[in-house]
């Protein structure tokens, strides 16, 4: 299990990175839209991507 862990961690971080990578003014400018926005949007969108995100971990 402890393998399983460090691979998905190490996933996030790729999928992480390949934004700011390839299109930095981009990724920044929707930083900034992101940050623009009101905190109780923000925490729904985040909470409709965790409950997402651990229905495909189950379904896995």
């Amino acid at each position: 299990m402890g393998n399983e862990l460090w691979l998905a961690l190490a996933i996030v971080f790729i999928i992480e990175g390949i934004m700011p990578m390839l299109v930095p003014k981009q990724w920044q400018q929707m930083l900034t839209i992101i940050s623009q926005q009101p905190a109780d949007k923000v925490r729904k969108y985040a909470g409709c991507l965790v409950v997402t995100g651990t229905i495909l971990l189950f379904m896995l």
